[in-house]
C-alpha cells in the first residue's frame, strides 16, 4: 500500500465516520436524557431515507426542499413516537427494559411496513452535488467533502444547543440529575419528547447523506444500528465527546479491513474490537456511567 492509498482510504475513513456520528450521537442523546436505548433508531434512518427518495423521485421536489422536509417531519415524528409508544410505559416499573422490547418490536413493524408500501428492491438517493475536487494525487468526491462539512455543522450546532440554550441546558441537567432535575422543576416528560425527536432528526439526516453512497432496502436500519450501537459502547455510553472519536476509529479500521480483507469482515472486527475494549475498559474509552 503506497502513501497515496493509505491517505485516500483515511480519508474515506474520516467522511464514513461523520455519517456514523450523526447516527450514533442519536443513540447518545437518548441513553443520555432517558437513560433507555431504542431500537427503532435504525427504523427510523430507514424511514427518513425512504422518505425523502419518495419526496425526490417521485414527487419531483427540489433536492434542498425534500430534505429539509424530511428532517423536519422526522423530529416531529420522534416526538409523537416517544409520546405514543414510549410516555404510557414510564408509569410501569422496570419501564426502561420495557422499552427495550417494545422499541424492538416497533422496528420490526416499521421495517415490514416498508416492504410492504415500497418493496424489497433496493433504491438510491442522488448524490448532494456531482464531480470531485482533487489536492494533487489525492481524490475526493464533493459529495463525500460535504457530509464531512454537514456532518460538523450540525454537531457544532448540536453543541451549541446543548449548552447555550435553555432546553439543551435543561437536558443536559436531566441527564446528569433526573430527581434534581424533577425538584426544581424542569418539564421532564418534554425533555424525553425532544431528545427521541432529535435522535430521529439526526437518524433522518445520516440515511440522506450516507444512502447516496450505498443502497436504500427495508432492512438497512438495522446493519446501521448496529454500528451505531458498537460506537456508542466503545465511546461510553451517554458520552459525546467518547462517541465522535470511537465513530472516526471505527470507520477508519471498516474502510482499512474492507479494502484489505473484504467488506464481509468489518462487521466481526468491530465485534472483536468492542470485546477486546470491554474486556480492558468495562465503561468504554471515555464511560462516565
Amino acid at each position: 500500500m503506497n502513501i497515496e492509498t493509505f491517505f485516500n482510504l483515511l480519508l474515506a475513513g474520516v467522511t464514513l465516520g461523520a455519517v456514523y456520528v450523526l447516527m450514533a450521537m442519536g443513540l447518545t442523546i437518548v441513553y443520555g436524557v432517558a437513560k433507555v436505548f431504542n431500537y427503532a433508531q435504525g427504523s427510523f434512518f430507514c424511514w427518513g431515507g425512504y422518505f425523502a427518495w419518495y419526496l425526490i423521485e417521485r414527487f419531483q421536489w427540489n433536492y434542498l426542499i425534500s430534505i429539509l422536509v424530511t428532517i423536519v417531519i422526522s423530529f416531529f415524528f420522534g416526538i409523537l413516537f416517544e409520546n405514543i409508544i414510549i410516555l404510557p410505559l414510564r408509569r410501569f416499573p422496570n419501564w426502561e427494559f420495557t422499552v427495550i422490547i417494545v422499541t424492538l418490536g416497533c422496528a420490526l413493524l416499521l421495517d415490514n411496513l416498508i416492504l410492504v408500501l415500497f418493496g424489497p428492491l433496493s433504491k438510491t438517493l442522488p448524490f448532494l452535488m456531482e464531480g470531485v475536487i482533487t489536492f494533487g494525487n489525492f481524490t475526493i468526491s464533493i459529495h463525500n467533502m460535504l457530509m464531512i462539512l454537514i456532518a460538523m455543522a450540525i454537531l457544532v450546532t448540536l453543541d451549541l444547543f446543548l449548552k447555550k440554550t435553555r432546553t439543551g441546558m435543561a437536558m443536559r441537567a436531566v441527564s446528569q440529575d433526573i430527581t434534581g432535575a424533577k425538584i426544581v422543576g424542569l418539564p421532564v416528560n418534554r425533555l424525553y419528547s425532544y431528545s427521541f425527536g432529535i435522535a430521529t432528526m439526526l437518524s433522518a439526516m445520516s440515511a440522506i447523506l450516507l444512502i447516496p453512497r450505498t443502497l436504500l432496502y427495508p432492512l438497512v436500519g438495522w446493519t446501521t444500528l448496529l454500528k451505531a450501537f458498537v460506537v456508542i459502547v466503545l465511546g461510553g455510553l451517554g458520552n459525546i465527546k467518547g462517541t465522535i472519536i470511537a465513530a472516526i476509529i471505527l470507520s477508519i479500521v471498516e474502510i482499512f479491513t474492507s479494502y484489505l480483507i473484504g467488506g464481509i469482515w468489518a462487521m466481526p472486527i468491530f465485534i472483536i474490537i468492542m470485546i477486546v475494549i470491554l474486556i480492558f475498559k468495562p465503561k468504554g474509552l471515555f464511560g462516565t456511567w
